[in-house]
């Protein structure tokens, strides 16, 4: 995945220069204790950044934010960051992070909501019943102002279809009438939707003959030389009417498979592309390889594991991301020093150096969970 959509996070706590709270929650709401629950386990790490030296004034800011949307059913997750009593940032989580967590760093810890993002792709749904169609196109995120909460991938689609949920950045047409009428329009409103987001998967859900109506109309735009077409799947939830919480969970579940079949295959192909890289002497793999790697700037692409509980430290330099070292003495010269967990810091450098990111499904294949394709 492209790391642009996280570098606006990383510079506004370069601006403050203050350290940066980062928290990493589950906010899933499935029953009526789910906010009950969600305070509890937000207290404990409230608690932790606490111990670890965070300012009051930042702990109100991350009271506020903190708790996830109640109206959006199924699964969700929540990353929030903090600094010198401003938010920097809160993004609803299309999956809850692998646990809860929190961070007080010179730098924000983004990892989760950045495996949340490489779980996502562009895509447009097409929604079709006996009384017309919709056709909603989804980027995989919306930068939003910090004050504004930025909602990603099919959590993004839910909360456009909810009755006055956020939509920022969902593009929405709407065709009505029956569908042998509409149909032509319908698809064309898809090729509009597909070039508006880049979309890579349009995901069907409805009558099972307009996904092949649709392929027919599709097919010869979709074979224009240079183009790489978006596949065309069909997903089961039919059109939700009036928000109805049921048809929406059931198609956010449909999606979401969709999209994990889509994004697996992608990891994978990333993980073949990086043991032939390796063969060729162009990649590194394990933290003290990769570190120096991004160190010299000859890494173009980061890969990691998301499960990183074992996680080797690294040394950084708060105001330099290429400043990166296995061991305390390599930067004694320099005071804005600090320690943090490897994957933490590698990101930030993959950030700085305008590389790619892919996780690694299989982190007992790669030493440490760790890896880059070098330059």
């Amino acid at each position: 995945m492209d790391l642009r959509s996280v570098v606006s996070l990383y510079e506004s706590a370069e601006n403050l220069g203050a350290p940066v709270a980062s928290v990493h929650l589950d906010t899933t709401h499935d029953d009526r204790l789910s906010a009950t629950h969600i305070e509890h386990r937000w207290r404990a790490l409230r608690d932790g950044l606490a111990e670890h030296g965070c300012d009051e004034a930042t702990l109100t800011v991350l009271d506020k934010a903190v708790g996830g949307v109640p109206d959006l059913p199924g699964p969700q997750g929540e990353s929030v960051f903090a600094a010198d009593g401003r938010l920097l940032g809160v993004h609803t989580l299309a999956a809850p992070p692998l646990r809860d967590h929190a961070a007080l760093l010179p730098i924000p810890d983004a990892l989760a909501l950045v495996i949340d993002l490489d779980h996502q792709l562009p895509h447009v749904v097409v929604a079709v019943d006996e009384h017309g169609a919709d056709v909603d196109a989804f980027p995989v995120s919306a930068e939003q102002p910090d004050t504004r909460r930025t909602f990603h991938g099919s959590t993004l689609h839910l909360a456009g279809l909810l009755a006055d949920g956020p939509v920022t950045g969902v593009t929405r047409r709407r065709r009505e009438g029956p569908w042998g009428s509409v149909a032509d329009q319908v698809a064309q409103d898809v090729l509009a939707a597909v070039r508006e987001v880049k979309a890579r998967m349009v995901a069907v859900t409805g009558d099972p003959q307009a996904l092949e109506a649709l392929r027919d109309r599709l097919s010869p735009a979709f074979s224009a030389p240079g183009d790489i077409p978006p596949d065309l799947v069909l997903v089961t939830g039919g059109r939700p009417s009036g928000g109805d919480p049921a048809a929406l969970a059931e198609l956010r579940r449909s999606v979401d498979a969709a999209l994990h079949d889509a994004t697996t295959a992608r990891h994978r192909a990333a993980l073949e592309r990086f043991r032939g890289d390796l063969a060729r002497h162009r990649a590194a793999e394990g933290v003290p390889d990769t570190a120096t790697a991004f160190a010299r700037g000859r890494a173009t692409a980061l890969l990691l594991a998301a499960d990183r509980d074992d996680d080797p430290q690294l040394y950084a330099s708060a105001t330099d991301p290429r400043a990166l070292a296995t061991q305390a003495p390599a930067l004694d010269g320099d005071p804005t020093a600090f320690a943090g967990q490897a994957g933490t810091l590698l990101l930030r450098s993959a950030v700085a150096a305008g590389a790619e990111f892919s996780e690694i499904l299989t982190p007992h294949q790669v030493p440490d969970g760790t890896g880059a394709l070098l330059r």
